[in-house]
Parts: C-alpha cells; structure tokens; sequence
C-alpha cells in the first residue's frame, strides 16, 4: 500500500518521541511504500543515517516542513508549545492535499506527537486513517502526590486538573477519535479512557519496543542480590518510594542498590538515603548507553517507581536482559508486566506501596528459584515486544481499515 504518515518527531539517534517515530517508520518500511511527513529539524539525523545505510533509503520517502520556534516564550509558558505545534499541522495538510492529489494514498496514519490534545487534521483528506499510538490520559495517582516534594506536589497536581479538563473539552481530538477508523492506543489505560470518553475501541500498542537481539542467558546470582534503578532524577520518578521500602527490608546486609541518572532530585534522595543509613547504595549519574547496559545486565532485579510514564524503554530492555521487575501497577507497566516476568505493586497510599515495594523485593531476594523462573519469563515476555511484530500489527490494521 502507498501510506501517508505523519511523523512530527523522527530520528534514528535520540530517544522518547523522535526514537519511537523512527522505529516505527523503520519497522514498516520493507512492509509498504511509505511517505513520510516529519519536522525540519529531523533532516540533519535522517541524512546521516541514509549516508551510513545507503542501501535503505530507497525505502523511504521524507518531506520535511518547518516549524516555527519561540523558544523564550516557551521558558516563560511551556504550554505554548501547543499552538506552534497546531500551526506546523495546518501546514501539513496543506502539503498533504498536494501530494495525496499526486500520490493517491491507500492509507494515512497520524502516527506522533502521541498525546492525544493536538492530533493533527489529515482526517480532513477522507482517506482511511489510522491513529496512533495515543497517550496522554494517564493520571499521577493523587495519593502519591505528597511524596513527591511541594514542587512535584504543585506541578503534578495542576497537571492532573489541567488534564482532565482537557480530556472532556478538547474539541479536535474527539473530532480525530470519530473519524479515523482504527485508533492505536499506548497503554491499558489510554484504551479505557478513549472507550470512556469518545465510545471508540482501540488496539493497544506500546509506543516502546525491541530489536531482536541474541539470546542472553539468566544471571545467576552469587552474593548480595544487585537491584538496579535507572531514570531521570524528577519528583514524578519517586526514587524516594524504593528508598523507603529498602529501610525496611529484612536482609539490608544481602541486597545493593545501582542508580543511574541524575536530576533536579539527586541530592534530595541522596541526603534521604543518608538518614535512612542506606550504605549499599551506588550512585552511577546518567553514563553512556553501552555503560548503562554493562550495569543493568550485571543486576539480578530491576525495580520501577515511576508515576507518569506510558510504557518506559527501560523496562523493556530489562526484560531482555533477563530482569524481573517490579513496578506499580500503572499505565503501560500494567499491559508489560506479567506474573511470569514480574511483581506489580498495587497503588493505594504511599505507606501501602512502601511496604509492599519492600515485601516484593523480600521474596526475591529470599526465593533465588522464583527469581530464576522471574527471569526466564521476562526473557520470554521480551519476544512480544519486539518491532517487527509491531510492524505485523499494524499491517493488519492497515488491511483492516482499506477492506472497511
């Protein structure tokens, strides 16, 4: 099929939007003749990576359009963002009619910014189209709002009202939602809440995946158990709940604690760790890619606590490692996580998920056997995340809606 995404974020070299941009681009491409509409900013990365793969770029079709920046602005109101993102869309619907009445797509797929408040208007070229990955409805749960410090407090509480106003106000996406005719959604979550609020299904999809990689054998441990944390040092990662829940296991002198990142929190949790006399702590700061994989695979269990992510890259590359994990039982953890592969933690006050952080990492630490079985689960739960399975999803959404 001739497919039109739109893709405002792509880049084979960064992470979050413009990672998960790419990666699905990349997975489809072999599938179907893809035209791809993306920012400007983008061509610089896309130019490199067609010059080091030559043998790949007849696959791709870029356009890329320009974006206005106000970048003062933006330090002053963050959420103006929106509007020049509103305006870029405008444009792309404007190129899109020219190059549809040229190419006569089969398909269009809105495909990032994956929140759902501006998606875009190529619903207006009355092709079949295709939504998603769609984001953005997750709540930080309220009951963890305190633990997060009077800053997290203050942005995390303002930021769930703002978002909820907007779920049930916002005009355009319910328009999008009514109009495309299969929609894409991130997590367990944002599949119930576009049911809820626009009576539309969706398939679930993470905006997160794998590239097959060779078989890795589970770690067997050998000494003190070695959990690893790893993110940025924000009040919303709540690095603070697992250090709670560490002074209070039963076995301190069997377990270490790797940390990686760094951020606005770091010496507020370092200070706290040295109150709480947690000596088994090493504080590795944000290291380079390989690095960090050096540190995670040389873990035995790999530990979540944070409140606003849809599906975070990192708990999928643990699985492929071979790392239980443990995490709250939130967004897209929910969906990833299995009994075979992990411990979900129940959210229902700060005290509760301390304790229960605490008694999970008990079990593992006492049950070496289960924690193997853990490990060999998440090696197997891996496999279904992997981007060329996206890519086979997606093709039959694709064929779904064209037979529509």
């Amino acid at each position: 099929m001739k497919v039109l995404v739109s893709c405002y974020a792509c880049s084979p070299y960064q992470g979050s939007e413009p990672g998960m941009g790419w990666n699905f681009v990349h997975c489809l491409a072999p599938l179907h003749e893809l035209h791809i509409i993306t920012e400007n900013k983008y061509k610089t990365d896309l130019d490199r990576y067609f010059a080091e793969h030559p043998g790949e770029a007849h696959l791709y079709h870029f356009y890329f359009i320009p974006r206005k920046r106000y970048n003062v602005l933006r330090k002053i109101w963050p959420p103006s963002y929106y509007w020049f993102y509103r305006i870029w869309q405008r444009k792309v619907l404007a190129f899109a009619r020219q190059l549809d009445a040229k190419e006569h797509f089969d398909v269009i797929h809105t495909l990032n910014m994956a929140g759902y408040r501006e998606p875009g208007f190529l619903y207006k070229l009355g092709k079949p189209l295709v939504w998603g990955p769609v984001g953005g409805f997750c709540i930080s749960p309220w009951c963890l709002l305190r633990s997060m410090g009077l800053y997290g407090r203050l942005y995390y509480g303002a930021r769930n009202l703002i978002n909820l106003w907007q779920m049930r106000h916002k005009h355009t996406p319910r328009i999008m939602a009514h109009a495309a005719n299969a929609i894409i959604a991130a997590t367990q979550d944002n599949h119930d809440a576009i049911a809820r609020l626009w009576q539309r299904d969706s398939t679930i999809i993470p905006e997160v995946g794998l590239t097959e990689t060779a078989k890795i054998s589970v770690l067997k441990r050998e000494g003190k158990l070695q959990i690893c944390w790893s993110g940025q040092h924000t009040p919303a990662k709540t690095l603070n709940l697992l250090l709670d829940a560490l002074s209070v296991v039963q076995a301190p002198q069997n377990i270490e604690l790797h940390v990686i990142g760094q951020g606005r929190c770091t010496a507020r949790w370092k200070k706290q760790a040295a109150q709480l006399h947690l000596n088994n702590i090493t504080w590795h700061g944000w290291v380079k890619r390989d690095e960090a994989w050096q540190i995670m695979s040389s873990c035995h269990l790999f530990v979540i606590t944070s409140v606003t992510d849809l599906t975070s890259s990192v708990l999928l590359e643990a699985l492929s490692l071979g790392l239980p994990v443990i995490a709250p039982d939130l967004f897209g953890f929910s969906n990833v996580i299995t009994e075979q592969c992990g411990i979900k933690i129940p959210v229902h006050s700060q005290q509760q998920v301390e304790a229960d952080l605490a008694h999970a990492i008990d079990a593992i630490e006492a049950g070496e056997m289960h924690r193997q079985a853990l490990a060999e689960g998440a090696l197997l739960r891996a496999k279904d995340f992997t981007w060329s399975q996206k890519a086979q999803i997606i093709d039959s959404i694709y064929s779904q809606v064209i037979n529509r």
